[in-house]
């Protein structure tokens, strides 16, 4: 079987509800909790104000289909409320440890996993704000580097303890680092800024006996040797629209790291229902064979029947051998 996980978009509860009221959806893989926690401050019919344990304010609202995040208040403004952080580190919630033991607990038969955003994801879109951590990195390296390695020691160790207390097999970071047009550095800098850090956190997670997948949309094509370089045992989305193209991804990476595609969303969106099966076979074709290959399903914003045959299209074409990836 290819193995999978599926998502549903956050607007989209009541055709999640809808769904699976029709069939099962198969989950192979769960995720079970994320770090640091997060309180809700402030809420209205719109949004949720939310705050982390790191001191950044995001305005969240799951309404609209995909969500929406923005940072209204980062962590850090300035060098002075870093080292007030690398003072008093936030800890780990045993009551939170509890919960997601639990969650392993209940989900004994899946491959699960832990998230937290990845170095560059925490920095850039919660302690310094895009913008001024891009600035960072170009004026200010050094400082970049601190609040790398403050992202690195704070994450892991609270990590740590969730691996080595709930028996988690996988941790999932989340940090987009480009978009359709490339990365949003230079092969150059991120081969001197992130890399490293990259790297440190890949060492620390294998040295725990868990794997770690990085999640990042971008056209990622110019650094994907050094993503794969650093120890990455996965890589999601590959998404096709930001030229990612799985078939050549596979071809030149497949035996070193797994590769975890999921759909197009806004072809997916306006796909007839008859095309739907054709488009999981020909994703299927372009990355399950030789295995290394894990399948993101997400029900985008689609009539509820165009959801059920996506679903049951993966299921038919699951099993191994893949008649649709005959070669």
């Amino acid at each position: 079987m290819v193995p999978c996980l599926w998502a549903v978009a956050a607007g989209l509860r009541k055709l999640q509800e809808s769904l699976m009221g029709r069939l099962e959806m198969p989950q192979d893989i769960v995720g079970i909790g994320s770090v640091p926690e997060t309180e809700v401050i402030e809420q209205d019919s719109e949004y949720d104000i939310v705050k982390s344990t790191f001191g950044d304010i995001h305005r969240v609202s799951y309404k609209v289909d995909y969500g929406y995040k923005e940072l209204v208040k980062p962590a850090i403004s300035k060098p002075e409320d870093l080292e007030k952080l690398e003072e008093l580190a936030p800890k780990l919630s045993m009551e939170q440890v509890k919960r997601i033991r639990e969650a392993v607990e209940k989900n004994r038969d899946c491959f699960t996993f832990v998230s937290h955003e990845s170095p560059f994801g925490l920095a850039a879109y919660s302690l310094r704000g895009f913008k001024q951590f891009l600035t960072d990195i170009i004026r200010s390296p050094g400082f970049a580097k601190r609040v790398l390695g403050f992202a690195v020691k704070t994450l892991t160790e609270m990590t740590k303890i969730i691996v080595e207390e709930t028996q988690v097999n996988a941790v999932w970071l989340s940090g987009d680092l480009g978009d359709r047009n490339g990365p949003f550095m230079s092969p150059r800098l991120y081969r001197e800024i992130l890399y490293p850090f990259d790297r440190e956190v890949c060492e620390i997670y294998h040295k725990l006996g868990v794997y770690i997948f990085l999640h990042s949309h971008g056209n990622l094509n110019p650094i994907l040797n050094k993503l794969v370089e650093a120890g990455f045992d996965g890589l999601n989305p590959l998404d096709e629209a930001e030229s990612m193209d799985l078939a050549s991804v596979k071809e030149k990476y497949g035996r070193k790291i797994t590769l975890i595609p999921q759909p197009s969303t806004y072809k997916l969106e306006k796909m007839p229902k008859d095309l739907i099966e054709r488009y999981v076979s020909n994703q299927l074709h372009a990355g399950a064979h030789g295995g290394g290959f894990i399948y993101y399903g997400v029900i985008v914003n689609m009539p509820i029947e165009n959801a059920e045959e996506y679903v049951r299209a993966f299921l038919k074409l699951r099993k191994y051998p893949l008649k649709c990836c005959r070669r």
